[in-house]
C-alpha cells in the first residue's frame, strides 16, 4: 500500500541520487575543462612540502619513554591551514647515546588534504637547539606511498601559543618533503 509519506521519501531518495549523479558529473567535467587541475591534488603530483608545529599534550605513560606520548600542533604547507596529531609508538635513547630514535604517527589535517604518516625520528640531543631528521612513509590519504624526508628544531619558548602543552612552552617546528619514486 502507497501512501503519501512513501511517496515523498521516494521522490526525495530521487532528488538525493540526482542531485549526487550531477555533481559527479560537474567533476569529471572539470576535471576534462582543466586536467592540470585534477591532476594538482591527486596521485599524479609528484612532490609535496608541508609545515608543522608540535607539542607534547599527553605525557607518556612511562618518565623512562616517550612512547605513547600524544602531540597536538598546526599544520600549513601544501596540505593547507590545519591541525597536527601526532603518537609517538615506541623509542629507544640507548642505541645511539645523545640521540633520541622515535617510531611517530604524524596525521596533517589541512584544508586541502589528509594525510598519515609512519614515520622513524633522529632527534640529535648533544646540540643546541635540538634538532631532528624524520624519514618514513605516507600510509594513509593524500600521497599515500609517498617517502617522507624532513626536519624539526625544538624551541624551549614557542613563538606559537600551544594549548594543552604539558611541558610548558616547548615545541618543535619542522617540515615533510613527500615525494613519489626516487628523487631526480
Amino acid at each position: 500500500m502507497r501512501t503519501a509519506e512513501g511517496d515523498f521519501r521516494s521522490a526525495k531518495g530521487r532528488r538525493v541520487g540526482f542531485v549526487l549523479v550531477l555533481a559527479a558529473l560537474c567533476a569529471g567535467l572539470g576535471a576534462i575543462a582543466s586536467p592540470g587541475a585534477a591532476l594538482a591534488g591527486g596521485r599524479h603530483q609528484r612532490s609535496a612540502d608541508v609545515t608543522f608545529t608540535k607539542w607534547i599534550v599527553v605525557a607518556p605513560p612511562s618518565p623512562t619513554t616517550n612512547a605513547g606520548a600524544v602531540m597536538a600542533g598546526v599544520v600549513g604547507g601544501d596540505v593547507g591551514r590545519g591541525r597536527y596529531a601526532g603518537l609517538v609508538l615506541d623509542d629507544d635513547t640507548t642505541t645511539q647515546p645523545g640521540f633520541w630514535l622515535g617510531h611517530a604517527r604524524y596525521e596533517f589535517h589541512g584544508r586541502k588534504h589528509f594525510f598519515a604518516a609512519d614515520l622513524h625520528i633522529t632527534e640529535n640531543d648533544t646540540v643546541v637547539p635540538v634538532t631532528a631528521t624524520i624519514q618514513g612513509i605516507v600510509t594513509t590519504g593524500w600521497m599515500k606511498g609517498a617517502r617522507v624526508t624532513g626536519q624539526y628544531r625544538q624551541w624551549d619558548a614557542c613563538p606559537i601559543p600551544t594549548p594543552g602543552n604539558v611541558f610548558g612552552t616547548t615545541c618543535y617546528q619542522g617540515t615533510l618533503h613527500l615525494q613519489y619514486g626516487h628523487r631526480r
